[in-house]
């Protein structure tokens, strides 16, 4: 597989760990159609190739992870008669729906969230709108502490799409509507503080140390335990505990029949690392 998908992005693979970089630094990597798209093609390319273990979503650049939108692409759609998104008008006075989108509105997003290997979203500098909402979809984020987080969506008549669902799940209720309904940025020290980080470093340097230490944790892991484990605890957030457990033990069932689950213990007793097989 080529090293460039195409050239708003950079995708390269190294040591089991697949590196996406959204390369648009002179807008900041803002979000196009062209990006997304290739957003979309790098982690479909990811899930399907065996020999990527973890993921690292990343911004070129060193002043963003990703503003969001590009609303000069978006003001040209819209004065030329297009959409944004949606396949239905509302009025202004219409009442909010509870039931208000599924996980991944936007291309890019679905094949992030889907994404069955691990996913590390690494924030230095702005994450911004749908930037952000890019870095919710990543299993954990690691931000420098220049990083600064806002959902700016509704200074400009816009909703802050799958955020909405996902940022309210991940932090307390009363962070989450604070960032959703002012549109206020937020410095890399609360976002840590509240969960929205799970780390946070002085620079690009340290960071990058960081997932490397997070990637050699995961790579001592078993690669179908940890996928499952994905799936297992993000599906499960909106099934009852009894459907949830039942669900979970389908995958442990289908783990403990498989001939790494005695490759697990056997290495343990003998003080080496595990030779996983995947089966």
């Amino acid at each position: 597989m080529s090293d460039t998908l195409s050239s708003p992005l950079d995708y390269s693979v190294r040591d089991g760990v697949a590196y996406v970089t959204m390369n648009r630094p002179e807008a900041l990597n803002a979000l196009n159609r062209d990006l997304q798209g290739a957003l979309a093609e790098a982690f479909s390319a990811v899930d399907r190739d065996d020999d990527v273990l973890a993921v690292v979503l990343q911004g070129a650049g060193g002043r963003a992870f990703s503003v969001g939108g590009d609303l000069k692409a978006m003001a040209s759609r819209l004065d030329s008669g297009g959409q944004l998104v949606g396949s239905a008008p509302a009025s202004a006075g219409m009442r909010a729906h509870q039931s208000v989108a599924k996980p991944g509105a936007l291309p890019g997003m679905d094949e992030i969230y889907a994404c069955s290997k691990p996913t590390i979203a690494a924030i230095d500098g702005y994450a911004m709108g749908g930037g952000l909402e890019l870095a919710l979809y990543c299993d954990f984020r690691f931000a420098t502490r220049q990083s600064v987080f806002a959902l700016p969506e509704p200074k400009r008549n816009l909703l802050a799409g799958p955020a909405l669902i996902h940022l309210s799940r991940m932090v307390p209720l009363g962070e989450a509507m604070f960032m959703e309904l002012t549109g206020a940025r937020m410095p890399a020290e609360r976002a840590h503080a509240i969960g929205l980080v799970q780390g946070l470093f002085a620079d690009r340097s340290e960071m990058d140390a960081a997932v490397g230490s997070a990637v050699a944790e995961l790579r001592e892991n078993s690669p179908v335990a940890v996928q499952f484990l994905k799936r297992v605890v993000r599906e499960g957030r909106d099934m009852t505990v009894d459907q949830h457990w039942r669900f979970a033990e389908m995958f442990l069932y289908t783990l403990s029949t498989m001939d790494d689950a005695r490759e697990g213990p056997r290495a343990f007793v003998e003080k080496r690392r595990p030779n996983w097989t995947r089966r």
